[in-house]
């Protein structure tokens, strides 16, 4: 059989009419879009703990995280693709939707989210990790998230969800002395740092001071995890309104563990008539005594 060269034109230009349309009608691959929302919206021990009220699981993103910042990166090099600097989280949504740019090559990303800061100074300058209580202070109530992100034809909507980094420490103070209405408490053996797969490191340690009237008395501070089970030496003083020149009064030292999104609770009763604190802490349901560095 003997195809002219006219015939052989013919088909190779159909061929190539056919390619375009195709091509034509193909379409355009949606944007890769994120919706960020919240999983830690209450502590773990929160209905084990009077002092900790539960939040509804139905509020606003803002309720939970107040500020957000996010960057996307390359997965295979490393480069810095798109940055989001630190906002405020406004309206009611439940979710804080982000779209990047249509023209977003396909591949792999990582889509790194830090919650709650104030300003950037805490993380490090590539935005993978984060430096815990500096100077020695409380610091914010942190969240993040960091996944990987594959971006094609069938991979483009995802939504990846927010976890606390800190726990809370709670101490309660009962049956104080007339006049006690400051206190002062230092925590150590704290991680000093996490990166976004929550890989803790380092040790630091906070001190905070609290002031109150009448004599019945709730502090609250939010800590990063402890270096390890038992790690934390917790150290308070009560002291009177005068502070330095008044009384003061110092229960024995605690060993206390912090854990991320975990209440910790401490009772501190003075008893007049033995002259000392009973201290109690919150063991799942139960309020075990403390002697010395032991729980009873």
């Amino acid at each position: 059989m003997t195809i002219s060269f006219r015939n052989l034109l013919c088909v190779m230009l159909t061929a190539v009419a056919l390619t375009s349309c195709l091509r034509d009608e193909l379409e355009e691959c949606p944007p890769l879009s994120v919706n960020i929302a919240v999983k830690d919206k209450n502590y773990f021990n929160v209905d084990k703990v009077d002092a900790e009220e539960r939040l509804s699981s139905d509020l606003a993103f803002r309720e939970y995280v107040p500020t957000l910042y996010y960057c996307l990166r390359n997965a295979d090099t490393g480069e810095m693709i798109e940055e989001q600097g630190l906002f405020n989280v406004e309206g009611d949504g439940k979710t804080v939707p982000v779209e990047f740019c249509s023209c977003l090559p396909f591949g792999r990303y990582v889509l790194t989210v830090w919650g709650g800061l104030n300003d950037l100074a805490p993380l490090s300058d590539d935005r993978t990790s984060i430096t815990f209580h500096p100077s020695h202070k409380e610091g914010n109530d942190v969240y993040m998230v960091s996944d990987t992100l594959v971006y094609d034809y069938s991979h483009y909507n995802y939504t990846v969800e927010m976890e606390r980094t800190k726990g809370k420490l709670i101490i309660q103070a009962e049956n104080l002395p007339a006049g006690f209405e400051y206190s002062e408490k230092t925590v150590g053996s704290l991680s000093a740092a996490t990166d976004i797969s929550l890989k803790y490191s380092g040790s630091t340690s906070v001190t905070t001071q609290s002031a109150w009237t009448g004599n019945g008395v709730t502090t609250k501070t939010l800590l990063s995890p402890s270096t390890a089970d038992g790690a934390s030496l917790l150290n308070v003083c009560f002291y009177d309104g005068s502070l330095h020149n008044g009384g003061s009064m110092k229960p024995d030292d605690v060993r206390i563990t912090m854990r991320r999104n975990e209440l910790t609770v401490l009772r501190y009763v003075w008893d007049a008539q033995k002259n000392k604190f009973d201290i109690y802490m919150l063991i799942n349901d139960n309020w075990e005594l403390v002697h010395g560095m032991e729980i009873d």
